[in-house]
Parts: structure tokens; sequence; C-alpha cells
């Protein structure tokens, strides 16, 4: 019985890491989101006067895409919304409004993580890749 309890623990919490490692996790209440390049379109960044990092994109109005990322985000409305990108927080916020599928931007005082995420979702290579 204890080697069941610990497989299924096991088996519950490698997905979660995974999904970590492929995007850009955004959290709401017990629901997530994992943005990939295959949902960004027009990836952009630009660092502002105040240090803060924006990270731009445009995504594909599909369900798989945009219909998906506005489920999570309609259905939470007015909760705490965290994005994550390789385990490390790229911004935290209560969301107030409805996003549309053009010009979303993440503003992140963290400026290492967004200019990693932007690259990620870019499709540019890694700097530490072979």
């Amino acid at each position: 019985m204890f080697h069941l309890s610990l497989f299924a623990v096991l088996a519950l919490a490698v997905p979660l890491v995974h999904a970590d490692d492929e995007g850009v996790v955004f959290t709401m209440g017990a629901e997530r989101f994992v943005l990939t390049p295959v949902c960004a379109q027009r990836v952009g960044h630009a660092l502002a006067e105040n240090d803060l990092m924006h990270l731009r994109f445009d995504m594909p109005e599909t369900p798989q895409c945009f219909g998906a990322f506005q489920g999570l985000l309609s259905s939470h409305l007015g909760e705490r919304l965290a994005v994550t990108f390789r385990g490390e927080t790229l911004l935290e916020a209560d969301l107030h409004t409805r996003l549309g599928p053009r010009n979303i931007v993440l503003v992140s005082r963290h400026r290492r993580i967004a200019f990693d995420a932007a690259r990620f979702l870019g499709g540019w290579p890694r700097p530490d890749a072979p």
C-alpha cells in the first residue's frame, strides 16, 4: 500500500515540473494555461526607464491558444494571476480586465526571467545552448 501511494504522488508531480519547463505558465486558482511558442506570435520585449521589462505578444484566435487562455482568465476574473517561467516568478497581479488576442503585454520587474521568456516564446536559441 505504501508503494502505491508513493507512486501516485510521483506520477502527479512529474507533469507539473515538465509543464513548467515547456512554457510560460499562467495560474489562477487551481487552473493553469501553458503558453508555448506555438501560441505566441510577434513576440517582443523592451526595457522601460523604470527597469521594468515589457514582454509583448499576440495569440492566434484558436481554441487551443487564445480560447484556452481566455477561458482561464474569464473564469477567474478578479482573482490573483501568477505567471512563471521555468519555475521562477515572472509576475503576480490581480486581474480585473479581459485581455484580447492582440498586444498582450506582461510587465515584470524580473528582467532576466522576462528576457528568457521572450527568447523562449520567440523561438530564439538559449544562450547556454551549444
